[in-house]
């Protein structure tokens, strides 16, 4: 979307137009404490640092949301100053008395009579006469220390963002003025806690008067923005692919991508549902919808997203088929899929025939879902509305049950859709393979039998990517249509507004440190990562070791073991040896990520810091107000190479643009005198809310750009103000005399961030990009592996004599919910964490191509495709797990048992593939030699175990028409890809049966899953490389050919 485009959207909503305003005003009023002189003189030189937070926290979010932020930002300052004042007292008891009585002395003997004593002996204290090297060794070991501890918390919760940045800012200020006092002042951080207070109460009140929202409100607002819009818009491209002709390459990959485009915005409305959800029910609210409405809906919306993601997979599915045929390539994989083409085509089975059919036959229900998401998305924002209007006139009772009865009629429509879908339109999807089987009895014809070889040879190959999308519309539909019947419910109930009242504070710490909303817990100037890329929360267990617990760790919720041992040391028995883990474990702490980060901080902060307490640069430091320099380099730091390049370019551009655009607005407002408070308010306040706009607006990646323009505009006109309207110490001048000054106090700062970073040895982005992925990997096998111990739970159920479908309960009836219903809850959250990961690694293959390039040039189109395949894996997981919930336990046990995907062996190939793979792009170590593809073991253990099952019968139940083997041919009737479905003769009442078409997604994602690893595995071979003897490579060759001959010879 270009600028044009995406500010048209942007101003059509209006809530985003309201809250610009809204946070306008907030920054007209700071400007205006500024420049009246009473609020003047009462803040003091600080006075436009009220300024500064408008735009660096800036109202934009729910009243209660700020109230977290701003007790976060007052718990920060809290903290700090504490240490602060710890630290001052320790440098005062370490104090020389006798140099501080020498220092009185030679001061009282300068002063000069006729001048103010206070101001000479401001005087003295700013240059350095009280300076002590004792007590200034003290603020540096608690500055030091302090910044290493905030730096630790930024690096491990970075949702505490806002109480780091305000800690080491008190921090700072009182380690950085305090040294010079021959006295304890404990008190000198007012200068920055009098205008956060000020700017508190502002934006509160901003909040409360000026287009007031609740955090009620604005979660309804995302939802119908930011999930339902984006769900209808996925949805919508289904509808449109059943329209374009198949061969139509360039229009499917279009769909592709307008598809991936609404994936992401799916994920990150999603995760901002989930972010503010835990915290929808600590504040009163008006409307039709309480916190537990609400909270129903979440529930709900959980399947409806993840349904909407399997429907995707048709796009995908159609666009890998162009994809196999653009790269056909030479060999065996090559060969079958051109037969398997031709075969489809002679027959009329292909895509473009089947294409009509599909459309045909979704018609209905298709228009019956779209018709369900246009009133669930209007009922949205129905009930987001008129909030407040019900005061003056309530809604009439003939509107209530004209809405109540368009949405039962939408319900009612729907479901006899779904009914007519499962019995009547799925059918017409058989009809072109009618003639391939027997009218009597619905065997396959034999050769002998049929009228031409066509009809006793054919593929079901499209069919199944059709009866995929038959599936996946089958089961959107159905979670679909129990949102609806819970709207409907709630329509009902809550017919009118009413006042809501908090009905729960729960676990508030906690909700603070890991579940408030993005938009209010990210650090406004700094960039990065927010989360350690290299861990997941349901691996947590595994890096706890056995040696640190002296135990196993215990059987994980998904039934999926996981034990983690140290090869070096045995698990502890002592006392002493349980203490010299926790050093360890300190140990390998500094040498972490984190680690690093934290003592960088400190680092920086104490190198910039040391020129306040020196005598020849005491002086120089504060009337340049050096302070700002120390904190713009805290606040500057990324930990990673790219990120802090890239944040570096972004923050000086930024700069010089913020003073330019500052001088604009002081010399206007100011002209060639000391400046009109009107004026400066107007003009500043316009010039800078478009930037403040932006930064409201933008994306994270380049919301510090917008933010560090509007800071630098306040500096310059702020410093320039008290200047001329205050009695101070020095006289740095106003506009272009303090612009340039101020704004090389920025880059001071950010250039040192930028070196303390990059040397001696910076944090690569590449490796991080790298590394990440390896993790990503590692947690999709993870995933996997619960995946198919749960198709194994149900097998095992087979095996018991349950041959029932189990129902699916839904969210909130876990006493009910089967255990198959409860395991597959636990692979939403972590499907969730892999995609967010997955997303917020984007900005990273960007930044990454900004560092030097000096080994050489990044493969920066190899990582995006690595990326881009561990997505498509994820998708397919997601489909599987839908296939999942619709398999009931005899089809669960065919495709355990008569298909290969779950033959044990092949399972051991797939995870150890896995994990190979990911402990070679970890570690950048080569692959094995002759690294097989998982295609080609696949076949393998297939052939074995028709091999076994030759000789012996196997019991586990299956169809009236299923057998454990298949026919030897890669392109029989009961294979895809040239895998066995799990059927001897596929008939036409296997065709039939309603189960086939969640057994045939299930076997369409496995079968995924395994081209998509192979293609990963051929990426990391070209990133990491390959062992090779040429010996085995001959030999390897030698039994490849020999396969590919009796392949031939059997077909």
């Amino acid at each position: 979307m270009t600028w044009h485009g995406r500010l048209q959207a942007i101003f059509k909503n209006k809530r985003q137009v309201k809250t610009w305003l809204r946070c306008c005003v907030s920054l007209a009023v700071s400007l205006i404490f500024l420049v009246a002189t009473d609020t003047d003189n009462l803040l003091g030189q600080a006075a436009f640092f009220t300024g500064i937070l408008a735009v660096m926290l800036p109202p934009s979010f729910a009243i209660s949301l700020f109230i977290m932020a701003a007790s976060t930002l007052i718990v920060g300052m809290c903290l700090g100053w504490a240490w602060a004042c710890a630290a001052t007292a320790a440098a005062i008891s370490v104090r020389d008395r006798a140099l501080l009585s020498r220092q009185m002395q030679e001061v009282q003997a300068s002063l000069v009579d006729g001048v103010s004593v206070q101001a000479q002996l401001q005087l003295a204290i700013f240059q350095g006469k009280f300076l002590d090297p004792r007590s200034s060794a003290v603020y540096g070991a608690f500055l030091f220390i302090g910044t290493f501890f905030l730096g630790t918390i930024n690096a491990f919760r970075p949702k505490l963002a806002v109480l780091t940045i305000f800690a080491t800012i008190i921090l700072d200020v009182q380690c950085s003025y305090a040294p010079g006092f021959p006295t304890a002042q404990y008190t000198l951080v007012k200068l920055i806690l009098i205008p956060s207070g000020f700017y508190i109460a502002i934006a509160l009140v901003c909040l409360l008067l000026i287009f007031p929202e609740s955090l009620n409100h604005v979660w309804l607002t995302i939802l119908g923005d930011g999930v339902l819009k984006p769900i209808h818009d996925i949805f919508n491209l289904q509808v449109e692919s059943l329209s374009i002709d198949p061969g139509d390459k360039e229009g499917f990959a279009a769909l592709f991508q307008r598809g991936k485009v609404a994936r992401a915005m799916l994920v990150g409305g999603y995760q901002g549902l989930q972010g503010q959800i835990a915290l929808i029910d600590l504040e009163p609210s008006v409307g039709r919808l309480g916190a537990h409405d609400l909270k129903e809906i979440n529930k709900e919306l959980r399947g409806l997203a993840i349904q909407i993601s399997g429907m995707h997979t048709f796009l995908n599915a159609v666009n890998d088929m162009h994809t196999q045929r653009l790269h056909v390539g030479q060999g065996r994989a090559a060969t079958r899929l051109k037969r398997l083409n031709e075969k489809e085509i002679e027959h009329g089975h292909d895509l473009t025939s089947l294409l009509p059919l599909l459309q045909a036959a979704s018609t209905a229900l298709l228009g019956a879902c779209g018709d369900g998401m246009d009133k669930l998305e209007a009922w949205v924002q129905d009930c987001n509305s008129g909030r407040w209007t019900w005061l003056i006139s309530s809604p009439s009772p003939q509107r209530i049950a004209e809405r109540k009865k368009g949405l039962e009629g939408c319900v009612a429509k729907l479901k006899q859709a779904m009914e007519e879908f499962e019995n009547v339109e799925r059918v017409r999807m058989i009809k072109p393979f009618e003639k391939c089987f027997d009218p009597v009895t619905g065997k396959p014809l034999s050769r002998a039998g049929a009228k031409s070889a066509l009809e006793a040879d054919f593929s079901v190959r499209s069919l199944f990517i059709c009866f995929t999308f038959l599936d996946t519309l089958g089961a959107f539909a159905f979670s679909l249509h129990k949102m609806l019947t819970l709207v409907v419910r709630l329509d009902a109930e809550r017919p009118r507004p009413r006042v809501w009242m908090p009905i729960g504070m729960g676990s508030l710490g906690g909700k603070l440190k890991g579940t408030m909303s993005a938009d209010t817990d990210v650090n406004p100037i700094a960039m990065g990562t927010p989360t350690d890329p290299f861990k997941f929360e349901s691996a947590a267990g595994s890096e706890e070791t056995v040696a640190e617990t002296g135990k196993d760790v215990g059987l994980d919720d998904d039934g999926v073991h996981r034990r983690a041992r140290d090869p070096d040391a045995l698990a502890p028995k002592t006392a002493l040896g349980r203490f010299s883990l926790k050093v360890a474990a300190f140990i390998r702490f500094l040498r972490s990520p984190q680690g690093v980060f934290a003592l960088r901080y400190a680092i920086v902060s104490v190198a910039l810091w040391i020129p306040t307490v020196c005598l020849s640069s005491t002086w120089f430091t504060y009337n340049n107000r050096g302070l700002w320099a120390l904190i713009m380099a805290q606040t500057g730091l990324s930990v990673f190479a790219g990120d802090q390049i890239f944040s570096f370019i972004a923050r000086l551009s930024a700069t010089i643009f913020g003073l330019l655009l500052g001088l604009v607005c002081w010399y206007i407002g100011a002209g060639s005198g000391n400046g009109n408070a009107y004026g400066i308010v107007v003009v500043s306040t316009f010039f800078i809310a478009p930037f403040l706009f932006m930064e409201i607006n933008a994306a994270p990646a380049l919301r510090p750009f917008w933010t560090m323009i509007g800071v630098t505009a306040i500096f310059v006109v702020g410093y320039s103000w008290v200047d001329k309207h205050q009695a101070v110490s020095v006289n740095p001048g106003a506009g272009i005399h303090l612009a340039w000054k101020r704004a090389l106090l920025i880059i001071i700062g950010f250039t040192a961030g930028f070196i303390v970073m990059m040397f001696p040895r910076p944090t690569s982005s590449r490796v991080f990009v790298r590394k990440s992925l390896a993790a990503d990997l590692d947690e999709l096998s993870h995933i996997l592996a619960a995946e198919v111990e749960a198709f194994l739970a149900e097998e095992r159920r087979a095996r018991d004599g349950f041959y029932e479908k189990v129902k699916m309960v839904g969210e909130g009836a876990e006493a009910t919910a089967s255990p198959k219903e409860l395991r597959m809850r636990r692979f939403t959250p972590k499907m969730l964490a892999v995609s967010t990961r997955l997303q917020e690694l984007n900005p990273s293959l960007q930044t990454a191509r900004l560092e030097p390039q000096v080994r050489g040039m990044w493969p920066a189109e190899m990582y995006k495709s690595l990326h881009d395949k561990e997505g498509r894996i994820l998708m397919a997981m997601i489909l599987l797990v839908g296939a999942l919930s619709r398999l009931d336990t005899k089809w669960c046990s065919i495709l355990v048992h008569h298909t290969p995907f779950m033959n044990p062996n092949f399972l051991a190939d797939v995870f150890m593939h896995i994990s190979i793979l990911s402990s070679s792009l970890a570690h950048s170590t080569p692959l094995p030699p002759t690294f097989p593809s998982l295609r080609d073991r696949l076949v393998y253990h297939e052939r074995v175990m028709k091999q076994r099952q030759r000789h012996e019968q196997c019991e586990e139940p299956q169809p009236d028409d299923a057998s454990s083997v298949d026919g030897d041919s890669p392109e029989a009737p009961g294979k895809v890809d040239g895998s066995s479905i799990g059927f001897k003769e596929l008939s036409l009442s296997v065709l039939m049966d309603p189960q086939l078409p969640p057994h045939s997604t299930a076997v369409i994602a496995l079968s995924n899953i395994i081209t998509l690893i192979d293609d990963v595995s051929g990426i990391v071979k070209e990133l990491c490389g390959e062992t090779t003897f040429p010996s085995l490579d001959v030999l390897h060759r030698h039994y490849l050919t020999m396969e590919e001959e009796a392949t031939n010879k059997q077909v």
